[in-house]
């Protein structure tokens, strides 16, 4: 996650064009980023306590089936303990890589958001489209410096957009507040309720 002030060419190499051909400033990157690794704390809590249960369970069931009458499955249940060692440990490194791959890139005229781990999904959306930001602050992401941009748009495919756990939210809803103005100045377009 970065503020970024390097301009950028796109991909055929050249700076975008206006309607009337004038020659535009390039896009520049304001952000690039994802959610914070935070929103997964709830599952990483429960993690570490099926671990703990994993580590000390095998030895509480050698000791409890020690003496039972069904201690010929002993071996069974002590297997099985052993195998929840690895069930939160999966589990923690799926739910960190989705938050991983998913990814906000937010330029000076259009957010670009990509999720999915094995299959890909990208949605775009241009700036002009933006009508109201709303930074939402829950107290659990709050403590940790992060919200939640809600990015409310005239888009028929994404009315809402949510930027979700963003750090810094303040100071990105500062920048694309301004951005957004511009591209609706560049781009004439006025909105009409």
């Amino acid at each position: 996650m970065s503020f970024d002030d390097r301009y950028f060419v796109n991909e055929r190499g050249v700076a975008g064009e206006g309607m009337d051909g004038s020659s535009l400033p390039p896009e520049k990157v304001i952000y690039e980023g994802g959610p914070s690794q935070i929103v997964n704390f709830n599952v990483y809590t429960v993690c570490v306590i099926i671990f703990l249960f994993a580590i000390f369970a095998p030895s509480f069931w050698d000791k409890f089936l020690a003496n039972s009458t069904i201690s010929q499955y002993r071996d069974y249940y002590i297997l099985a303990c052993k195998a929840f060692f690895f069930v939160p440990i999966i589990w923690a490194f799926w739910v960190w890589l989705v938050i991983r791959c998913h990814r906000y890139r937010i330029t000076t005229e259009r957010i670009h958001e990509k999720e999915g781990v094995f299959s890909r999904s990208t949605d775009e959306l241009e700036l002009f489209r933006i009508k109201d930001i709303t930074f939402l602050e829950p107290f659990a992401l709050r403590m940790f410096g992060c919200g939640n941009v809600v990015l409310d748009t005239s888009d028929k495919s994404t009315p809402m957009v949510v930027l979700y756990a963003i750090k810094d939210g303040q100071k990105l809803i500062d920048v694309l507040r301004k951005h957004v103005m511009e591209m609706r100045i560049r781009r004439g377009v006025h909105e009409i309720d």
